[in-house]
């Protein structure tokens, strides 16, 4: 009798004792076996560790101990992980119920599969609840150039393919430049329509807290990576570099840099003047010289 897929499932955790024990049960409660679950928490002096004891009959591994952040705890938990498909879940996000069901059983039936990803939840007090349907990353120039949406707690991997882990360089993106080196190497992303993960936002979180450390990283990967593209992919992720370049200049109210940018981005790549990014900045620029009414119907 063949034997069920095994499933790592990692969380890295530093004093969000106040979301924790939900996220926990998250995954506990999937009912999936065989399941291992390893926790690791970077020292907190919060309620993290005597909830974390509570479930440890529970857990493959856990310990809490100081370490370098959050993607070295990601990187210990995957040194110890056997499974077959591993994910992470941070410590205050959720899956849904039915995820890893759905996720074993696509691996189970589509062997050749390495990586996919479904849709999730963005939720948190004083924010909108919405459903975010995922547009996975297609290729690295596609990646890089931000065209893509998906959710990192929705992505699952054969463990085999991220076994060298996540590049600490990157404090903030980390997953991002997973995904671009992932479709580098010619591995594929595919769509699981389903909503699979519930994305926490709140006042101490990376995206709301950091956000602009987030977008700062975002155009360093971008350069860094941009060598390795070729003819059309590298000048269309240049030039949607210059086209971010020219909205944060006419954010700030440098509308003459903004123009130069965009100009530069136009030039780059030509073909972007059939693309919705090019005019979206356009207006912004031109809004900026006071050229066009801020009126809503000016989309």
């Amino acid at each position: 009798m063949r034997m069920a897929l095994k499933l790592s499932i990692i969380t890295p955790s530093y004093n969000q004792g106040r979301f924790l024990e939900e996220t926990i049960l998250s995954v506990l409660k999937q009912g999936y076996e065989p399941l291992e679950y390893i926790i690791i928490d970077g020292g907190s002096t919060d309620e993290s560790v005597s909830i974390i004891k509570k479930y440890e009959d529970r857990l493959a591994y856990w310990v809490s101990e100081k370490d370098r952040g959050q993607v070295h705890a990601i990187n210990k938990g995957l040194e110890r992980a056997t499974g077959d498909i591993f994910a992470f879940l941070n410590s205050d996000d959720l899956y849904l119920p039915g995820t890893f069901t759905a996720v074993m059983k696509h691996f189970e039936q589509h062997p050749q599969s390495e990586w996919i990803c479904g849709d999730a939840i963005m939720f948190g007090d004083g924010h909108e609840t919405r459903v975010i349907r995922s547009e996975v990353p297609q290729s690295a120039a596609h990646c890089l150039c931000w065209a893509y949406l998906a959710p990192q707690p929705a992505h699952f991997w054969k463990t085999a393919i991220v076994r060298e882990g996540f590049q600490e360089r990157w404090d903030y993106d980390f997953d991002h430049d997973m995904y671009v080196r992932l479709l580098l190497a010619g591995h594929k992303c595919e769509y699981l329509p389903l909503p699979m993960a519930a994305y926490r936002l709140h006042e101490v979180s990376k995206t709301i807290a950091e956000g602009h450390r987030q977008l700062e990283e975002f155009d360093q990967i971008a350069e860094f990576y941009e060598p390795q593209l070729q003819g059309a992919d590298q000048r269309w992720c240049r030039a949607t570099r210059f086209l971010r370049l020219s909205y944060a200049a006419s954010e700030a109210g440098r509308k003459s840099e903004a123009a130069k940018w965009l100009t530069r981005a136009l030039a780059t790549h030509p073909e972007g003047l059939l693309s919705r990014p090019f005019w979206g900045c356009l207006r912004r620029v031109a809004l900026r010289a006071g050229r066009l009414p801020n009126s809503p119907n000016n989309h």
